[in-house]
């Protein structure tokens, strides 16, 4: 019997929460091996000693003399073969009828939305460890209802294991943060869009993919895959 080749999976989320004032929300996921998961770990510390960088990376506490760390970081994205992203970005969430559409809850449309997130990440031959930031007291609860709609969705025995840590543990979890606020920052119409750094990273990460991060990529796009959920008016 040929052996899985498993695979690890890092999420964050921005501007999830049903009344938070965003007029977005924003999933996303970078899905590697666990071995190259392994290997980007060990680099990722050797560029925090490299630029004395020292702090769990947040979007939301960059500092822009570290400006040459980011950079790094976004060209270690970019450059790994191996390493995949894909992010979700739900535009005007103020508009969503949970009623017509989710039963009722922003939780089951929270799920559908991760589901688009990863789908196109799992394999018939891929044993899937995927790893979410510790949010409130339901990581229990989330990680056991994401495997279980993952697991509904495929057509095969879907092999997954999902697990909620601290944030500060994971290094790839820091990046996926990083990259989803650049995202978020883009697409939000909500905010002024007046820090410098966060501009620059904006600019910077859409030179290297060659596209904008407000646009939908077509489906097939593997490297950095954009998908913008529109909820229906009626």
């Amino acid at each position: 019997m040929t052996e899985k080749q498993v695979y690890k999976i890092f999420c964050d989320e921005s501007c999830h929460l049903q009344h938070d004032g965003a007029d977005i929300m924003v999933l996303g996921a970078l899905h590697c091996t666990a071995e190259k998961a392994t290997q980007l770990n060990k680099h990722i510390k050797w560029l925090r000693h490299e630029h004395n960088y020292h702090n769990e990376l947040k979007w939301t506490k960059l500092v822009t003399k570290q400006w040459p760390f980011y950079k790094a970081l976004i060209d270690l994205v970019i450059d790994t073969d191996e390493l995949r992203f894909k992010t979700t970005v739900v535009q005007q969430k103020n508009k969503l009828n949970h009623d017509q559409y989710n039963a009722g809850s922003h939780n089951n449309f929270y799920y559908k939305m991760f589901y688009y997130t990863l789908r196109d990440f799992l394999e018939v031959n891929g044993q899937y460890r995927i790893y979410l930031d510790y949010m409130d007291t339901l990581g229990g609860e989330k990680v056991a209802e994401l495997c279980r709609v993952l697991q509904n969705s495929t057509n095969w025995h879907l092999d997954v294991d999902a697990f909620v840590i601290q944030s500060y543990e994971a290094q790839l979890i820091q990046i996926c943060d990083l990259l989803i606020g650049a995202v978020s920052y883009q697409n939000r119409t909500d905010i002024e869009h007046s820090s410098e750094i966060k501009q620059k990273i904006v600019d910077y990460l859409q030179q290297r993919i060659g596209y904008l991060l407000n646009i939908n990529t077509p489906p097939w796009e593997a490297k950095f895959n954009i998908f913008r959920f529109m909820p229906r008016s009626v």
